[in-house]
């Protein structure tokens, strides 16, 4: 039976430094982009009771990142704690990734600038678990 790898940013081809500004809280933000993310977050409940619509990134999902060109693959769960933990299977809003994360759908593209270089991702898959109780 085969076991199923849930990969994470730690397993890109990305050097250190890449993966820490990736998943970093970087504050203060730009007023504009503050506005941005409080206003996505207070539209959340709102977004949930629209049905039939397509899920979109928003905390508490897990998003599967493909690098692009290579294809390489990897598992991300966002978070609204700004100090999220950094075994780089959780990201936080507050980062550069999670901030360009929020609001997409599968198959759009997300690009996110860290020193000087453009990574590009294609979101492949959105989960959100939900428990009932």
């Amino acid at each position: 039976m085969p076991v199923l790898h849930r990969s994470s940013l730690q397993d890109l081809p990305l050097s250190a430094i890449e993966r820490y500004l990736l998943r970093a809280s970087w504050l203060p933000l730009q007023p504009t982009r503050l506005a941005q993310i409080l206003r996505f977050l207070e539209d959340c409940p709102q977004r949930r009771a629209r049905a039939g619509k397509p899920l979109r990134a928003a905390p508490g999902c897990t998003v599967r990142l493909i690098a692009l060109p290579d294809g390489d693959a990897c598992w991300v769960t966002l978070s609204a704690d700004p100090k999220a933990d950094s075994s780089g299977s959780v990201i936080s809003i507050w980062s550069p990734l999670g901030q360009a994360l929020l609001g997409k759908t599968t198959g759009e593209q997300v690009q996110v600038k860290i020193l000087r270089r453009t990574l590009r991702f294609v979101i492949g898959d959105l989960l959100k678990v939900s428990q009932h109780g």
